[in-house]
């Protein structure tokens, strides 16, 4: 993948209409094989990686690692079975990033 592509990490049902878009899809074989996809992203200089839901706790580590830097972009999004709302924390890490305020935030 050239450097600043999109690719989306997940299960080939939830990752088969992004490949039409042409964005980079990965599907990995294992929770070992998910880490060394994700870190070859990185290293390749992916601008945004979008994962499933479902790989969160196998990448979890990983994606808390690319915070401090600029790139990659990491985006959590349910999987084809569903929304489990575990990626909002990512989502609302990447706001405050852009913007510096966190516009999540519910008022009370």
């Amino acid at each position: 993948m050239p450097k600043g592509g999109i690719a989306f990490l997940g299960d080939m049902d939830s990752v088969l209409g992004f490949r039409a878009l042409g964005v980079e899809t990965v599907v990995p074989d294992g929770s070992e094989d998910a880490r060394e996809r994700f870190q070859t992203l990185v290293k390749q200089g992916t601008s945004v990686i979008m994962v499933t839901e479902d790989l969160l706790d196998t990448l979890q580590d990983l994606i808390d690692d690319t915070m401090h830097r600029p790139l990659p972009a990491v985006v959590v999004l349910p999987g084809i079975t569903g929304t489990q709302k575990r990626g909002e924390d990512t989502i609302r890490e990447l706001i405050i990033r852009a913007v510096g305020v966190d516009l999540m935030t519910e008022e009370q």
